[in-house]
């Protein structure tokens, strides 16, 4: 029964570590200590789980802390490619949210994840977080608070999906990368991660003249030694580019859109978090 929950589970730890590879062994530690060694007197497994998922995911945050934080550039979560790994769809894991997420404290985030994903009590979350039912329903009011006034996911029909697709992929075999960048809002905003292990934008590029000079930069310098295909990363639009020689993923550029246009672009090219997907 404990084995039902793992998609949920999977996506509490992934939205509190952006690391999906951790989650998959956080969420598989879990569920063998609980076959193995079933705790006595457990009155709502769900609940159960989902602490000890929780608990091992802040405790990994503590541990990458301080490499969090001297990470070289901006830091994304590791992409979650569609059907890969068994998420749960109903919950979002959209780049853009997952970045809202990580400005939250790690018991914010915690409280508000356990309470968004599993619907769990107040009085369940006190017995994970040794602290008091009123502390636990102020971190889940500020959390609140601070995603409220954040632009949440617009999902694109199938028609604006494969325009966006087509333009891309066209862009990429003429050279003429325009016919994308039209898609681009004025207020675009692109976030690349490269880790300091490869050549990436090391400060968030703002606004359509900004962005869309780099993404020229990038195609006249790149564009003929890659091949574009699209792809669904963490519910989103997204294009995997792969070098035609080494056959090498070198870049999942991840989309997200609303009904006038692209308004966000996040670009993965750390290797270390495109490991898993070859």
């Amino acid at each position: 029964m404990a084995t039902t929950f793992r998609p949920t589970l999977l996506s509490i730890a992934y939205r509190m570590t952006g690391e999906i590879m951790v989650s998959e062994d956080i969420v598989q530690d879990v569920l063998l200590s609980w076959i193995n060694d079933t705790p006595e007197g457990v009155q709502n497994i769900k609940a159960w789980l989902a602490r000890s998922v929780m608990n091992a995911s802040l405790n990994h945050l503590a541990r990458v802390k301080r490499q969090r934080e001297t990470y070289k550039g901006t830091w994304l979560p590791e992409p979650v490619l569609a059907g890969q790994h068994a998420v749960d769809a109903r919950l979002d894991i959209s780049y853009g949210f997952m970045l809202l997420l990580g400005k939250l404290s790690p018991l914010e985030r915690a409280v508000f994840v356990l309470k968004e994903s599993f619907d769990v009590t107040y009085a369940e979350i006190t017995q994970a977080f040794d602290t008091t039912e009123a502390n636990c329903r102020q971190l889940y009011k500020r959390a609140k608070e601070k995603l409220a006034g954040s632009k949440r996911r617009f999902s694109p029909d199938p028609q604006q999906q494969q325009a966006l697709l087509t333009a891309f992929t066209s862009a990429s075999e003429t050279g003429d990368i325009n016919e994308f960048i039209r898609l681009l809002k004025n207020d675009v905003v692109l976030y690349s991660d490269g880790g300091g292990k490869v050549v990436a934008a090391m400060n968030t590029l703002v606004g359509l003249d900004v962005v869309g000079n780099f993404l020229r930069s990038v195609e006249q310098k790149f564009g003929q030694n890659l091949v574009v295909k699209p792809a669904l990363i963490n519910g989103q639009v997204a294009l995997l580019f792969t070098e035609k020689d080494t056959q090498q993923l070198n870049t999942i550029m991840v989309m997200e859109m609303d009904d006038s246009g692209i308004h966000q672009l996040f670009s993965v090219r750390n290797p270390d978090k495109l490991a898993h997907l070859h």
